[in-house]
């Protein structure tokens, strides 16, 4: 089991959150100081400790209390500022006019936050079909975060996930096409089509082929 706290004095930013085997069971909101678990199905395998959210305000406090003395007494060391990598992809296989998401994944970054935004075709999407994570944290204590969009595939339409950290020199923008491949069922009802028509010329010919043979046989 892992504790992580972290805070951002300049962001005003915080978190706090536990995890098992790399994978985190719950977490704070610094806002309220909620415990939210990140999979709700495996509550039963999991009994909250009822003093989580007054163990992540004592941590969160200390964070941002030690920071400044410790800034300090390091003389001021450069910040580790490593930028993200990001990935765009599908929730599942793709079919027009069919419900998906798309998932921007943005990974092994540091400090957060990072910044978010999705377009279609241009334009900017609502705000009403994209939801994000809050901040997970990867084993070298760098920061991973996914945002998603829930769309409706059309064919041609054009989307775009741009992520902003202090780390980048201009924004990473992720570019994603609606390219749905000819119906697999259409090539199938056209092959079987085909198969009929080549089946019926067989058979034409076929009888075209009795019938001159018993001619000739008359003939002789």
């Amino acid at each position: 089991m892992r504790q992580l706290t972290y805070c951002h004095i300049e962001m005003m930013d915080a978190g706090f959150e536990l995890e098992f085997d790399g994978e985190e069971l719950w977490h704070v909101d610094p806002n309220d100081y909620t415990a939210k678990q990140r999979l709700p199905e495996f509550a039963g395998d999991w009994t909250l400790d009822r003093n989580l959210p007054s163990l992540a305000h004592y941590s969160i406090g200390t964070c941002f209390y030690n920071i400044p003395p410790c800034i300090a007494g390091e003389k001021n060391p450069p910040e580790s500022i490593v930028p993200p990598s990001t990935q765009l992809y599908t929730k599942s296989d793709v079919k027009l006019g069919v419900e998906n998401t798309l998932i921007c994944s943005v990974t092994s970054f540091h400090p957060p936050p990072v910044n978010i935004s999705w377009t279609r075709n241009g334009e900017p999407v609502s705000e009403q079909d994209v939801s994000e994570t809050q901040y997970y944290s990867n084993p070298d204590f760098s920061f991973r975060l996914f945002s998603y969009l829930n769309f409706l595939p059309e064919q041609g339409d054009i989307y775009t996930c741009s992520v902003r950290h202090r780390g980048l020199e201009r924004d990473i923008t992720r570019f994603w096409e609606v390219e749905v491949p000819e119906d697999s069922q259409e090539v199938e009802t056209a092959v079987l089509v085909i198969g009929i028509l080549v089946g019926f010329l067989g058979f034409v010919v076929g009888i075209i082929i009795i019938v001159m043979s018993k001619m000739e046989l008359r003939a002789v």
